[in-house]
This record gives C-alpha cells, structure tokens and sequence, in this order.
C-alpha cells in the first residue's frame, strides 16, 4: 500500500511531466507544423484491502497532439486550391500585361499598318506612302515576332519550372518516406504511444506537398502514411517510393517543346500521367496554364498573323501596281500551311514577315488606269 509520501510523489512527479510538456508548447510556438501538446494524467491503480480500494495517486498516461485530421484534411484541400490559382494568376498575368498592353501590344502595330494603308488609298501614286506602308507593315510582322518570341520564353520557363517542382515533389516523398521508417522505429511499442515530434514533422513535409501538388492520404496500422496522387496513384507507401519524371510528349503528333509527366514503375517502365488528373498546387497551376491559356493564346495569334496575310496577300495579289500592271505577287509571306495543326498555329506569328520590298510594287489599284 502507498504511503502519503508516495502518493504525494506521483503528484510531483504529474506535475513535472505537466511543465515539461508546457515548456516544449512554448518553445516550440513558432515552429513550422508543430502541434500543441497536453500531458494525459489518469488516476494510478488503487490498492485493494479487506476494508475496501485505496488510492495510489496520479500517474502519467501520456502526451497527446492536439490534432484533427479532418481539420487537417480541409486545411490541405484548400491549401492545393489556393497554391494553384496563385500559380495560375502568376503566369496568366504575364500574357495579360502582354497582348493587353496600349503601346506594345499587337493593337497599335496593326492600327499604325491600316493607317498606312487607308494613306495609300488616299494617294497611290505617292511613293513615300507606299514606301510608309511597307515599314509599318514591317513594323507590324516585328511586333508579331516579338510577340511569339516572348510567350516562347514564357513556355519555356514554365516548362522549366514543372520540371523543378515535380524534383521537389519526388524530394518531398523521400523525406516522408525517411519519416516514416523513423515513426515504426519509435513507436514500437505500438500506435498507443504517438512519436507527437516526428508526427508534426511528416504533416508539415504532407503540407508542403500538398502546396505543389494535390495529395490524399492513408494513415496505415503501423503508424506509417500512405500518399496518393492524382487519381489515387501512390507517391509514398509507407518506406516505398515512386518517382514522378519528366519526359518528352509522345503524343502524335507531338510537340518537342511540351514534357509530359511520368510516374516510374519498380520495373524501370513509366506510367503516364495525365495532366487532367494532376490538380490542385502549384504544378496543377501551372498545367492548367499551359494548356488553358498558354498554348490557346499562341495559336490565336497564329491564327490572326495566318489571315491577316492570307486575305491581305489575296486583295494584294489581284490589284495593279503603280506602272499599271497586276503583281500577282504577295504582300506578306504566305503562311497558308501553319495552319494545318495546333504546333504550326503556335508557330505562325514568328514566322510573319514582310515579302514586298519594292514600293512601287504595291497593288493599289483596282484596274490598270489606277483607279483606287
């Protein structure tokens, strides 16, 4: 049977665990993921005599996280939204600044090119305004070409920056993995005696993640976690890792520039996938920018550099030139066969150039007496 002095020994000795757990909660306050922790105290087994229980005191049941996976769950869900449409507004606002800009944009370079075509209207036989509108409509094919070389660069350093967040992905997975195998270390004993530190430390890794990529997670009866991606393929099973790569598009056609997202198999295969099953985070974002915008926005101005020559070169090709004969020649270069797929859209604009050097060659004339 436990005498005073024991007794009053357990309730130091709660006490001190009390304090210990508080000074690890405070400073640790500022710690990335860390969890507040509170010590569990229930009530040492009495003593049984003829006369009835007596009580031996408190004792120490253990250190609990104050954790809610479900809270965590939607902390993580919208955590990937938000991460993703940063991303996504990061990059759409580069082309917004670009082709919706007053003075550099692609509007003032064709208003400036019909000004110097209603000129020539006006006076066909003035050879200045002929000459004016051939460097304005060379004004014009640079400003296209300045254009595509600049969402160029834009694909390409997105490109760039899928591939280094699918590397931080695949170094995000290790560490859990290696977090993993520590936790079954430590938690021997069982799941009933929670490593709370190195806990905290995989859910900040899960969280940091989930900011790249949308992930979901398992809690397994070893006290490891399972993390899935995409539509449910494993990233991590518990010390097990798969590796996300980046390889060329093998779609057909395909396009030399576009990497496409791998998920490589024990057996030194990969499996493909695809980029509308990879949502939420930053490489959500930026996938859905490539395909949403960037690639729209390419081919749109390939698609306006392609009729912008085509029926220019069509009215230029039937026209009389200041000597009063037909041309039969075009204007801009002929970028008729840029339109037959997405990848020859993309790269019409670069190739928009200017054909007529001659300025008395422009047809501006409707029959050879020069009538306008």
């Amino acid at each position: 049977m436990a005498g005073l002095l024991s007794i009053g020994l357990t309730g130091i000795n709660s006490s001190q665990a009390n304090l210990l757990t508080t000074s690890h909660n405070i400073t640790n306050a500022n710690t990335p993921g860390f969890n507040r922790q509170t010590t569990i105290l229930t009530t040492a087994d009495p003593f049984f005599s003829g006369a009835g229980f007596f009580g031996q005191g408190v004792e120490v049941d253990g250190v609990r996280r104050q954790y809610d996976q479900f809270l965590s769950q939607q902390v993580l869900n919208a955590s990937a939204r938000k991460e993703e449409f940063a991303a996504y507004s990061t990059q759409i606002a580069q082309i917004d600044n670009l082709l919706a800009d007053t003075s550099s944009g692609l509007s003032p370079a064709l208003a400036d090119f019909f000004a110097g075509v209603q000129d020539v209207a006006t006076n066909p036989s003035s050879v200045p305004a002929r000459q004016a509108l051939i460097s304005s409509a060379e004004s014009l094919a640079s400003r296209f070409n300045a254009l595509d070389t600049r969402l160029t660069e834009i694909r390409d350093i997105n490109e760039g920056q899928i591939v280094s967040t699918v590397d931080s992905i695949n170094a995000y997975a290790r560490q859990i993995s290696d977090i993993n195998e520590r936790i079954a270390l430590a938690q021997v004993g069982g799941t009933s005696i929670p490593a709370n530190d190195l806990l905290d430390q995989r859910d900040n890794l899960v969280s940091e993640l989930n900011k790249l990529v949308k992930v979901s997670t398992t809690t397994e009866s070893d006290g490891s976690l399972s993390v899935f991606i995409g539509s449910g393929q494993p990233l991590v099973v518990g010390t097990a890792v798969s590796q996300l790569v980046v390889e060329a598009d093998s779609s057909v056609p395909s396009d030399p520039f576009r990497g496409e997202i791998r998920l490589a198999t024990p057996g030194g295969g990969s499996v493909l996938m695809p980029d509308s099953v990879l949502t939420g985070g930053q490489l959500g974002g930026m996938l859905r920018f490539r395909n949403e915008t960037l690639n729209a926005a390419r081919e749109q101005l390939g698609d306006l550099a392609i009729s912008v020559a085509s029926e220019f070169n069509a009215i230029h090709a039937a026209g009389y030139d200041l000597d009063g004969t037909t041309t039969g020649i075009a204007f801009f270069k002929d970028l008729s066969s840029f339109a037959a797929t997405d990848l020859g859209r993309r790269e019409a604009a670069g190739a928009f150039a200017v054909v007529l050097t001659d300025p008395r060659k422009v047809a501006a004339s409707g029959a050879p007496t020069g009538t306008v």
